[in-house]
């Protein structure tokens, strides 16, 4: 199934809008929803990935529903801002650390938990800058992408098309939280502990597989994440 394009702009202000659609569509009767960046960060869009299981339910409090025209009860799309907004993750690649901020009504945060991680390779791609979280599973599959299965027959090691939830060869591991920075790229667990800490990912952040689980019970679909140098 083609992937719907849809781009959110983060504003000045901090308030997601949808662009251009929410320049016609008529005033939600919600009030629009400030998203406040965890650092300060120039205004970026970017694209869902096909994957992004949540995305709908992060779009519906910002906008009336793409496929029902209807806004989402005030009352409603409060209590969901009031989960997404309520962590919030950052990541220093050169650093190979995870920071998850308790952020606080007073719009102050605090260090909830810091984390070891694995980060992507020398020679691979990263994800960067601002952009929030879009699913989150448990018991994961996993479908290596094509330039994971490019790089694996090269070494003479061909990878399978699918691998289920909880084999030895699944390197999601026990979670895996899917974010908006472009395709592919997630925090995931991991089936190789030794990883943890190292330069070794296709793209993703590793974490160990029981302090991940944890994070990913506590945050939601709307959770914003800032990839940093």
């Amino acid at each position: 199934m083609r992937p719907r394009e849809v781009a959110l702009i983060e504003g000045t202000t901090g308030t997601a809008t949808q662009e251009p659609a929410a320049k016609a569509a008529a005033k939600p009767s919600a009030a629009p929803i400030a998203i406040k960046p965890a650092i300060a960060a120039p205004a970026m869009a970017y694209a869902p990935v096909a994957d992004g299981g949540g995305l709908d339910r992060f779009l519906a409090t910002l906008a009336p529903s793409q496929t029902t025209g209807e806004p989402v009860a005030p009352e409603d799309a409060a209590a969901y801002n009031a989960r997404k907004n309520h962590y919030s993750i950052e990541v220093h690649l050169s650093q190979r650390k995870l920071f998850l901020y308790e952020n606080l009504p007073d719009g102050s945060r605090h260090l909830a938990r810091s984390y070891v991680v694995a980060v992507p390779g020398r020679d691979m791609e990263a994800p960067q800058g601002w952009g929030v979280v879009t699913g989150i599973s448990f018991e994961p599959s996993w479908r290596p992408t094509p330039a994971m299965k490019e790089r694996a027959l090269k070494k003479g090691k061909p990878l399978p098309e699918y691998v289920g939830p909880g084999v030895k060869d699944n390197p999601m591991g026990p979670f895996k939280i899917i974010l908006s920075h472009g395709y592919g790229f997630r925090i995931h667990g991991n089936n190789n502990p030794n990883s943890i800490g190292r330069p070794v990912t296709s793209g993703c952040i590793r974490m160990r597989n029981d302090e991940g689980k944890d994070m990913a019970k506590l945050i939601d679909v709307g959770t914003e994440v800032v990839f940093l140098d």
